[in-house]
């Protein structure tokens, strides 16, 4: 049976056979609203791919004591799955970014697209950023994850280009990147697309999710250009929310994961 996880960075600390003293950020949940005291057994994690499991040996509102039994590490994984979700309304975007947390995604880049209504105004961004890094934590301990989703800064129309072209390799040489434009125009699968890759050469798989209105012809043409590959999901158009969560699936299958 999975044991109950919370976060905080004190689990980079833990070492086996030792107490380790947690603060309010997990005690007051712990003991308030999940109802945990002495006795049982709990999984506490960094978000950097620590867990220490543990007995907790005493418990209040404000602080937790717990007597580590385990401390294990969840190493990066090799290609980490990038999911570029653009900025939608009506919260599809967060719906997307909660199932791709679940699914296993390492980093995700939200993305202000031509054709996006939703936007973060300046004066909002880093609350809405907050929003999106919140979802992610709970996600992931929802989840039960060590190792929790990068968010990188939003990047804004273009910016996206220089972004992911940091990634590519220099001429000749493998790419370090798989870059793929999810698009309902395409006629290359995504499925034959990661059956053909080289995943030994292969840092990253961007997947890239348009919004609402889709991909305009001038962004699909600039990605192109940096050496992103038009794929198709299948024979029905999926919405913002669930194409990228359907390509991840197709990806964690397709590396042997699932």
């Amino acid at each position: 049976m999975s044991l109950p996880v919370f976060h905080s960075p004190q689990a980079a600390e833990a070492v086996a056979g030792r107490a380790l003293t947690l603060g309010e950020d997990v005690a007051g949940h712990a003991v308030r609203v999940r109802r945990i005291g002495p006795g049982e057994e709990i999984d506490v994690v960094d978000g950097h791919g620590t867990r220490a499991r543990g007995t907790v040996a005493t418990a209040s509102a404000t602080e937790l004591t717990l007597d580590v039994t385990e401390v294990s590490a969840t190493p990066e994984a090799t290609p980490r799955l990038v999911l570029v979700q653009a900025l939608a309304k009506g919260d599809r975007d967060l719906q997307a970014i909660e199932a791709a947390t679940e699914i296993g995604v390492d980093e995700i880049i939200p993305w202000a697209a031509d054709r996006s209504i939703a936007d973060w105004p300046a004066k909002k961004q880093a609350k809405m950023a907050a929003k999106w890094e919140n979802l992610l934590t709970a996600a992931s301990l929802q989840s039960r994850r060590s190792r929790f989703p990068v968010l990188t800064e939003l990047a804004r129309g273009a910016e996206l280009l220089t972004r992911l072209g940091e990634g590519t390799a220099p001429e000749g040489e493998p790419p370090a990147d798989a870059i793929f434009v999810l698009h309902e125009t395409a006629e290359l699968r995504l499925s034959t697309a990661l059956a053909d890759l080289d995943t030994a050469a292969t840092a990253r798989i961007v997947l890239i999710v348009g919004p609402e209105g889709g991909i305009s012809d001038r962004e699909l043409a600039s990605l192109s250009g940096i050496g992103a590959t038009p794929v198709l999901l299948g024979d029905t158009v999926l919405r913002s929310s669930s194409a990228g969560p359907a390509g991840l699936v197709l990806a964690q299958n397709s590396l042997g994961r699932w």
